[in-house]
């Protein structure tokens, strides 16, 4: 059940990561700068109290995540910005299935254990079906191709950080070791890599780098964003290390699209979903939940 909640928390978190960029607008790649390097200078002082890591598979697995939420980060900033966070956090959904092919793909050994037990297989298949069709029921838009075709790079780029986030969170028993490793490193690269694209796509001078990077308004928003980030890769390590599939955890990001609208109607913000489609959703989210931590023998 605690994969459970901290998918809960995930799904939370990043709704409000999705809402920080609909109301300021600004450049999604100085955002993913300050994300990145924020986060990372307030956990590397915790690597000097942890044992080296000296492992070149880790370090591969945490430079490749750092890469994917750098193109995870802007992406969503950027389209956060264009269409507004509901329309963004909906498209994202198409991230849950690809999450599940991609890990079924590289662990068929475990798929074909779970294909073998048809009953339960084919009862995920339905609370799967069910989950989405409520889903785009909820969202009461068509599927907009303008949108899906902005964010198809973070829906892959999602899917890889799943996997990858997947394999760095069942590291060794000291799960502390795991979040601290990601939280620095990989939030590392990820600055360094929206700094690089900022850098190409803006071609700005020094000045005009240092004033746009650190521009008061930046800053205090940036200051936002990096307290809650930690809260959600926290969540998101937890919610991988104890599921069995990273898909199942991508699956209860759907919950953002709720969190969006009832934060939305908080502020006064005009949000179209289905509230009705959206707690069915979660009768189908509870289903997933009874079968996954049954004693069913769903391990994959």
């Amino acid at each position: 059940m605690l994969w459970i909640i901290n998918g809960l928390l995930y799904g939370f978190f990043t709704a409000l990561y999705t809402l920080v960029n609909q109301r300021h607008k600004f450049n999604g790649y100085v955002l993913g700068i300050w994300r990145g390097f924020g986060v990372a200078l307030i956990f590397m002082p915790f690597l000097l109290f942890l044992p080296p890591q000296t492992d070149a598979f880790v370090w591969a697995l945490l430079i490749f995540q750092g890469w994917m939420i750098g193109i995870y980060d802007s992406h969503l900033f950027f389209a956060s910005a264009r269409f507004g966070a509901g329309a963004t956090s909906r498209m994202m959904a198409l991230s849950a299935p690809v999450t599940a092919l991609l890990w079924w793909a590289l662990t068929p050994k475990l798929f074909f254990d779970l294909f073998s037990n048809g009953n339960v297989f084919i009862t995920i298949l339905l609370t799967l079906f069910g989950f989405t069709f409520c889903y785009w029921q909820m969202i009461k838009i068509p599927l907009n191709r303008k949108i899906v075709e902005y964010v198809a790079p973070a829906i892959f780029a999602l899917a890889g950080m799943s996997i990858a986030a997947k394999e760095i969170a069942m590291l060794g028993e000291n799960v502390w070791i795991n979040i601290v490793y990601y939280l620095a490193v990989a939030a590392f690269v990820s600055g360094c890599y929206n700094t690089i694209c900022y850098l190409k796509s803006e071609k700005p001078t020094r000045q005009d780098f240092f004033n746009t990077v650190f521009d008061r308004r930046l800053i205090a928003v940036s200051a936002y964003i990096i307290s809650f980030s930690a809260a959600l890769i926290t969540s998101k390590t937890m919610a991988m290390r104890l599921a069995p599939n990273p898909g199942y955890v991508v699956a209860l990001v759907l919950t953002a699209p709720l969190f969006v609208f009832f934060l939305n109607k908080y502020r006064r913000i005009p949000d179209n979903i289905s509230v009705k489609a959206g707690f069915s959703m979660l009768f189908f989210l509870i289903l997933l939940m009874l079968l996954v931590t049954g004693n069913w023998g769903v391990a994959d």
